[in-house]
C-alpha cells in the first residue's frame, strides 16, 4: 500500500479503504493513489502530485495517461502550465458500466467462436476426466460449467440447505439471472421445504420440481447436477468443495438413478 502524504478531513485508514475499493474495480495502486490525492484539489499539476504522493514524476505522468484513457482525469491549461482535474466520483459508475459492456461484447464474441474452437479441441479433449475444486471460487467454476450446458437441460438433486441458499445474495442473483438468460430448464428433485413456500408458474416451469421420497430427506448435503455428459457435486458452504466428472458411463449411471427417483417422487405444490 502506498503511503499517503496529504492530511485533511479524511483519515488515513479511510483513504486506504477507498484506495482498496478503487483497486477492486480495476485501478492500479498508483492510479488509485493519484486519483484520490488529486480529488482533493480543483486542479493539480503533475509535479505537485509527485511531491504529494512521493511518486516519481515519470510514473505520475504514466498513471495520469492511463487515467485519462479510463475517463477519470481531464486536462486543463493553467497559467502555470498543464493541470489535471480528477473527474467527479460519479464517473466511476460509468467506468464500471463501460467495463460491463466490454465484457458482454467479449462474451458474445466467445459464443460466436465456440463452434470454430470445438473443431480444434474436440479431437484432443479426453472423453473422461475428473476435476476437484476447493474454496468458493472453485465451486463457482463448476457452476459456470453447468450454467453454460450445451443441452440447456439439468437433472438436479438438491437438499433444503444447499450452497445457493447459504451463499451471498448477490451471487445467487447472478446465478438466477444467468440461468434465465441461457434458458436452462431442469427437472429438480427436492426435499420437503420446511418453509412451505410455493412457486410461481414461471419458477415451476423452469425448475420443474418434485419431492423426493421421504426416506431420502436429510440423507445428503451436496447438490448434484447432471448435464450434457457431466455430473457435478457441489458441497455445502461448510465444506467449500466441488467435483466435476465428465464421463458418458458415469453420467448414464447417475441419470438412471435420477430417473428412478423421479418416478418415485411426488409433485411439488403449485401456487
Amino acid at each position: 500500500m502506498l503511503q499517503y502524504s496529504i492530511d485533511n478531513h479524511i483519515n488515513i485508514e479511510n483513504m486506504e479503504q477507498i484506495e482498496a475499493l478503487l483497486q477492486s474495480i480495476g485501478l492500479t495502486d498508483t492510479e488509485a493513489h493519484i486519483y484520490l490525492t488529486g480529488l482533493a484539489y480543483p486542479t493539480i499539476e503533475a509535479g505537485e502530485l509527485s511531491k504529494l504522493t512521493k511518486i516519481k514524476r515519470t510514473t505520475v505522468y504514466h498513471a495520469l495517461g492511463t487515467l485519462l484513457e479510463k475517463g477519470l482525469v481531464a486536462k486543463k491549461r493553467t497559467l502555470k502550465g498543464l493541470g489535471f482535474i480528477m473527474t467527479s466520483p460519479d464517473r466511476l459508475r460509468s467506468f464500471i458500466d463501460n467495463k460491463i459492456d466490454f465484457l458482454k461484447q467479449q462474451q458474445t464474441a466467445i459464443k460466436g467462436m465456440e463452434p470454430l474452437l470445438e473443431k480444434y479441441t474436440k479431437s484432443k479433449e479426453p472423453q473422461t476426466w475428473v476435476m476437484h475444486y476447493e474454496g468458493i471460487e472453485g465451486i463457482k467454476v463448476v457452476i459456470e460449467y453447468a450454467l453454460y450446458a450445451k443441452s440447456r437441460q439439468w437433472d438436479i438433486i438438491a437438499p433444503v440447505d444447499n450452497f445457493f441458499k447459504q451463499f451471498d445474495k448477490s451471487y445467487a442473483q447472478y446465478f438466477l439471472k444467468t440461468r434465465k438468460e441461457n434458458n436452462i430448464k431442469a427437472r429438480s428433485l427436492w426435499e420437503k421445504d420446511v418453509t412451505g413456500r410455493t412457486l410461481s408458474r414461471t419458477e415451476a416451469e423452469m425448475r420443474n420440481p418434485r419431492l423426493l421420497p421421504q426416506s431420502m430427506w436429510g440423507k445428503f448435503k451436496s447438490v448434484i447436477i447432471l448435464f450434457d455428459n457431466k455430473v457435478a457435486f457441489i458441497s455445502s458452504l461448510k465444506d467449500e468443495s466441488a467435483v466435476l466428472i465428465q464421463s458418458e458411463e458415469i453420467y448414464r449411471t447417475h441419470a438412471a438413478m435420477f430417473e428412478s427417483l423421479w418416478q418415485a417422487s411426488l409433485p411439488y405444490p403449485a401456487k
